[in-house]
């Protein structure tokens, strides 16, 4: 009888510590599922803001976005831009005086015609100097030089955590009240793509949810179809 009592008491422990391991990964996994989710969105959201950045200077250099990755590629890694680089200012002297930068360049870049203006403000190329140049697209953008994307630019539509699906990218117009026809772009990729791997079936309540409330199911830059400014849909 004793024996009977203590295998039915082990039972009993047994069942309380499998109940318990039980209720810990029910919470454990949704948990751990947000922390994951979490980690990979950051990564993704980066890469979707940089083909932002690249499709709004292309709209800013000529006037519309790209089509195709390769296109967006080849901008970004033959396109530049003319930036000022300025060395010294003028003296609040100089100023007073009537001089602006626009003149004191021009002066001292025609120092035989304009020999007596540059020494009335007493100007010196080698203190004061404002000259245009060109430089990449990339290497005129801060953020992106610190992330070095000109280094993997060729694989910028690659998904990060995914073997070797790209973002969908896509482009479209849409006319304005006032006759304007703007036009549009949008990338995107599903959460099935690069949540891949992780808890099935929190993935797939993840995306249940995104359904019903009649969204895209991942994350998406831009729009193809109305204006929204470019804006993401984690903004």
């Amino acid at each position: 009888m004793k024996f009977v009592f203590l295998v039915f008491n082990a039972i009993l422990v047994g069942a309380a510590c499998l109940l318990t391991l039980m209720c810990y990964q029910s919470i454990q996994i949704p948990v751990k599922f947000k922390e994951d989710v979490a980690k990979r969105d950051a990564v993704v959201i980066q890469r979707l803001k940089d083909i932002r950045t690249l499709q709004e200077l292309h709209r800013d250099l000529h006037q519309n976005y790209c089509a195709s990755w390769d296109q967006l590629i080849k901008f970004a890694k033959n396109d530049s831009v003319s930036i000022c680089v300025k060395k010294g200012t003028l003296t609040d002297q100089q100023l007073a005086d009537g001089l602006n930068e626009k003149k004191a360049w021009m002066y001292l870049c025609n120092p035989k015609k304009y020999a007596k203006e540059i020494s009335k403000f007493n100007l010196d190329i080698n203190t004061f100097s404002r000259d245009t140049v060109k430089v990449n697209i990339l290497e005129n953008d801060s953020s992106m030089m610190s992330r070095n994307v000109l280094k993997w630019i060729d694989t910028i539509q690659y998904v990060p955590f995914a073997a070797h699906d790209t973002f969908e990218l896509n482009i479209g117009s849409v006319t304005t009240a006032s006759g304007y026809n703007m036009s549009l772009f949008e990338a995107k990729v599903p959460y099935e793509v690069y949540l891949k791997g992780l808890n099935e079936a929190e993935l797939n309540n993840k995306i249940a949810e995104r359904k019903e409330m009649d969204k895209f199911p991942g994350l998406q830059v831009g729009d193809a179809t109305q204006a929204n400014n470019n804006a993401g849909n984690w903004e």
